[in-house]
């Protein structure tokens, strides 16, 4: 084709686009209506993940009970750990933080996190590693001084006047631990009571197996020895149960960490029938009683790492109950020497060894 030609198609061109742009509608709206419903297909999708995300994260999360006091002064915590570098590879560990909140009723006091749980996968995703933080342990809180592990979340989440701010909260008991501990958290969950009662309904209710019966001092409900199928208000019941059991809080976080495991193999277990549909309206019904942040991580990926290691029984890990706790009323305080070793375990992807080394530490 010649130049001449081309010139002649260009011109054609130009008038058929002149003769016909009156027709051509305003750009503006149209755009407009194109964006809102692209954002309304993405948030679609993000909710349907998130939803199956937050279903398998608060699988590992232990129920809150009741807690009131901030201690004044340290009895002899252990000192912050430098937080470690992750290490690198093609498989790398993940560690998770799962708080259990007190309220979510309406209240709005505050809340406090009396189940704040440590939640490692290793690098070969053999298996879960359930470490219980004491809700009474004694901590430094970034930029509040020295109190109670379970108030460090009223302290970011207390609002003068208004409602509690549950992302708040978590995030500054996540400051909190990772000072304490060294580690760094790839995502963290956090669930209220209501939010608790709604999940444990939401899929059918949970089996639990106690090693030995625990009576409910709130209700006189009797939990027997064995396997048992709770709903929600069972649930809760028999995971504020504190004041009868032997070592107190501690068999408490123990019985949570079987409620938790119980519940990770349901939310997961391709057979129990928890559809994507089903699991965005449990997520869409929990609203404001959960919080989630995946920090960057990828959420199908993370979906499938909970899914693949909770096909293996988890290992929950305790603390020594102390029945003195020294100068300071209802402060608790670790091991110095085995504290260390746990949350270096935990940096390390060292686990597994360290409860061969440990094992009075495992909970049966």
């Amino acid at each position: 084709m010649s130049d001449d030609d081309i010139r002649v198609a260009e011109d054609e061109l130009r008038a058929a686009f002149a003769r016909y742009e009156a027709l051509t509608p305003q750009a503006g709206p149209l755009r407009a209506l194109i964006d809102a419903r692209a954002v309304r297909r993405r948030r679609r999708r993000r909710a349907a993940r998130l939803g199956g995300i937050a279903l398998a994260m608060l699988g590992v999360l232990a129920v809150p009970t009741l807690g009131r006091t901030v201690a004044e002064r340290p009895v002899a915590e252990v000192a912050a750990t430098p937080v470690a570098s992750r290490p690198t590879g093609p498989a790398e560990p993940l560690d998770f933080l799962v708080l259990g909140v007190d309220g979510g009723d309406g209240r709005r006091n505050g809340h406090r996190a009396d189940t704040v749980l440590m939640v490692h996968v290793p690098a070969d995703r053999s298996r879960l590693y359930l470490v219980s933080l004491p809700r009474d342990l004694g901590v430094e809180v970034p930029g509040h001084g020295f109190g109670k592990l379970s108030g460090a979340f009223y302290l970011g989440s207390h609002r003068p006047g208004g409602r509690p701010d549950l992302a708040a909260g978590t995030a500054l008991t996540e400051r909190t631990v990772t000072a304490l501990s060294g580690v760094r958290f790839d995502a963290t969950a956090t669930l209220t009571y209501a939010g608790l009662r709604q999940l444990t309904d939401a899929v059918g209710g949970v089996r639990v197996c106690l090693p030995r019966q625990v009576d409910s001092v709130h209700t006189g409900r009797v939990f027997p020895a064995g396997c048992q199928r709770l709903d929600g208000v069972a649930a809760q019941d028999l995971l504020r149960q504190r004041y009868r059991l032997e070592q107190g809080a501690h068999d408490r976080d123990r019985n949570g960490q079987r409620f938790a495991e119980a519940l990770l193999h349901q939310v997961t277990d391709p057979a129990g029938g928890l559809d994507p549909i089903r699991v965005a309206q449990i997520a869409h019904a929990l609203g404001g009683h959960l919080t989630l942040d995946l920090a960057g991580m990828s959420a199908p990926d993370l979906f499938g790492t909970l899914r693949t290691v909770a096909a293996a029984d988890a290992v929950g890990i305790g603390w020594t109950y102390h029945p003195d706790r020294g100068p300071v009323r209802a402060v608790e305080s670790l091991d110095p020497a085995e504290g260390h070793s746990l949350f270096e375990a935990f940096r390390r992807d060292t686990l597994a060894e360290w409860i061969t080394e440990h094992p009075d530490r495992v909970t049966r």
